[in-house]
Formats: structure tokens, C-alpha cells, sequence
């Protein structure tokens, strides 16, 4: 039987790959969403919320999570992506006060890549267990 490019076989190797490509490609498209949003003034709280919950949702989806792991991950997902995304920009600011827009983008790329790595390393634990 053929297994789905989208479920986990418990190949650690393949596993791992899949994630490198999901987390990687929603930093870039999180970072180009908030680059554009940013850069016409307009905010891109909603658009960052939907892209998390996105890729959270294909993550545990992969790793065949059930519904209370959805709902905390996601819900934990959310607000510290938030949190961590708007306090990120302000210490990231300091640093680089004249880019405004940038200091968001680098921000988002931290927060991206740090919530769907956590994500992964939470669910592979819970993997290992069953």
C-alpha cells in the first residue's frame, strides 16, 4: 500500500524533510505577506493568524494529531506567535530602528520558523509514545 505524501510512515528522515519544506516555505510566505502588507501600511494581523493556523493544521494533520492537539497547539500557536511576533519586532527595533518593515519581517521570520519547529518536536514526542 502506497503511503500519502501528506501522512507520516514513521520514517524519521522523511519526516524531518516534509517539515524542513513546510516550516521553511510559511517563514517565506509569511515574510513576503507581511513585506507587502507593511509596506502599504496596512495590517497584517489576520493575514499572519490564517498562515499559522495553516500550517500548524498541516503539520498535525501529517503527524495524524487528534482534535484536543489541534485545538491546543493551535490556540498556544496563535497567541504566542502573536506575543512573540510583536514583542520580537520591538527588541528586534532597537537594533535596527530606520526599517520599520524590515524589523516586521525579520520578526515574522523568527516567529514562523520557531512555532512550526515546536510544533513538530511536540508532535514527534506524542508520536513516539503511541
Amino acid at each position: 500500500m502506497k503511503t500519502s505524501v501528506f501522512k507520516t510512515n514513521g520514517e524519521k528522515g522523511r519526516d524531518l524533510q516534509f517539515v524542513n519544506i513546510i516550516v521553511h516555505l510559511f517563514a517565506f510566505i509569511h515574510a513576503a505577506v507581511c513585506f507587502l502588507l507593511r509596506w502599504y501600511n496596512l495590517d497584517d494581523g489576520l493575514f499572519l493568524t490564517i498562515l499559522t493556523l495553516a500550517m500548524i493544521i498541516m503539520l498535525i494533520n501529517f503527524f495524524n494529531g487528534t482534535t484536543d492537539v489541534f485545538l491546543s497547539l493551535s490556540l498556544l500557536s496563535i497567541l504566542a506567535g502573536f506575543y512573540l511576533g510583536t514583542k520580537g519586532a520591538d527588541l528586534i527595533s532597537f537594533f535596527i530602528p530606520d526599517f520599520p518593515v524590515l524589523t516586521h519581517v525579520i520578526a515574522t521570520i523568527i516567529v514562523t520558523e520557531f512555532l512550526g519547529w515546536m510544533v513538530f518536536f511536540i508532535l514527534r514526542k506524542g508520536l513516539k509514545k503511541r
